[in-house]
C-alpha cells in the first residue's frame, strides 16, 4: 500500500478532515489513553475514508492490503461492524446474501458465504431464534442452512406486506396454494430442480435472478422470474 500515492490522490479537504478527525480521537478522554483495538479502528476508518480500503473490506483485502493474518483480519472487521451496525443494518445484510445462495442436494442444503464474522453472527442467531440450527464446521465463512431454516429465515426478514405480495406473485406463476412457507419451499425445490445441471458460479448466478427480487419483493421481476420457473418443461 503506497500511502504518499494515497495522500496525493485525495483532496486536501479529504486529508484534513481525516488528519482532524484522527487527533481529535487520539486526543479524548486523554493522549495515549485509548486501547489498542480503537486505535487500530481509527486507523481503519482513516484508511477507509481516503479510500485506500473500501467502506465496507472484505477479510482478503485487509490481509493482502495491511499485512495481517486471516484472524487478525476477522477481528478487525468484527470489532468495527460491531461499533457501527444496527440490528437492523445486520438485517439487511443477511438479506443481500440470502440474494445469491449456492444450492446443495437438490435444493435441500443451501450455502452462504458470509465474510463478515458479525454478520454471520448474527444470522446464526437469528436461524437459532426461529428454532433451527445452522452449520459452519467446514469453514468460519460458509454458512449451510437446509431448506427449512432458509424459508424461515427469509419470512422472518420480510414484512407482512412483503410476504402477502410475494406469496401472491408465486401462487399466480404457478407454486401451490399453501401456507407462505410452504409457498416459499415449493419455489425453491423447484429451482433446485431447474439448475440441477449447473454448480458453481453458473448456478449462484441463476438462482440470483430468482432469489433477489424474491428477497426484496420486487414483484415485478419476481412474477417475470416465477413464470419462467413453473412454466412447463
Amino acid at each position: 500500500m503506497d500511502i504518499t500515492q494515497i495522500v496525493n490522490d485525495a483532496t486536501e479537504t479529504q486529508v484534513k478532515t481525516v488528519l482532524a478527525q484522527l487527533l481529535s480521537q487520539y486526543l479524548n478522554p486523554a493522549f495515549g489513553a485509548l486501547p489498542k483495538t480503537e486505535v487500530e479502528l481509527m486507523m481503519l476508518n482513516a484508511l477507509g475514508q481516503l479510500g485506500a480500503i473500501n467502506a465496507e473490506p472484505q477479510v482478503y483485502e485487509l490481509v493482502s492490503k495491511l499485512r495481517v493474518s486471516r484472524a487478525k483480519a476477522r477481528g478487525l472487521i468484527y470489532n468495527r461492524e460491531l461499533r457501527q451496525s444496527s440490528s437492523g443494518d445486520l438485517d439487511r445484510k443477511v438479506k443481500t446474501l440470502l440474494k445469491r445462495p449456492l444450492l446443495q442436494k437438490d435444493g435441500e442444503l443451501f450455502v452462504l458465504e458470509v465474510d463478515n464474522p458479525l454478520v454471520a453472527e448474527h444470522l446464526r442467531a437469528k436461524v437459532q431464534q426461529l428454532g433451527y440450527v445452522s452449520d459452519g464446521s467446514f469453514s468460519p465463512s460458509l454458512i449451510k442452512l437446509g431448506l427449512e431454516a432458509i424459508c424461515a429465515l427469509i419470512e422472518a426478514l420480510l414484512s407482512d406486506a412483503e410476504i402477502r405480495q410475494v406469496k401472491a406473485a408465486l401462487i399466480a406463476a404457478g407454486a401451490p396454494d399453501t401456507s407462505f412457507n410452504g409457498v416459499l419451499k415449493a419455489t425453491l425445490k423447484k429451482l433446485a430442480y431447474k439448475l440441477a445441471a449447473d454448480s458453481g458460479e453458473a448456478l449462484m448466478s441463476k438462482a440470483a435472478e430468482l432469489m433477489g427480487p424474491l428477497i426484496d419483493a420486487g414483484i415485478a421481476a419476481l412474477t417475470s422470474k416465477a413464470r419462467e420457473l413453473f412454466s412447463p418443461e
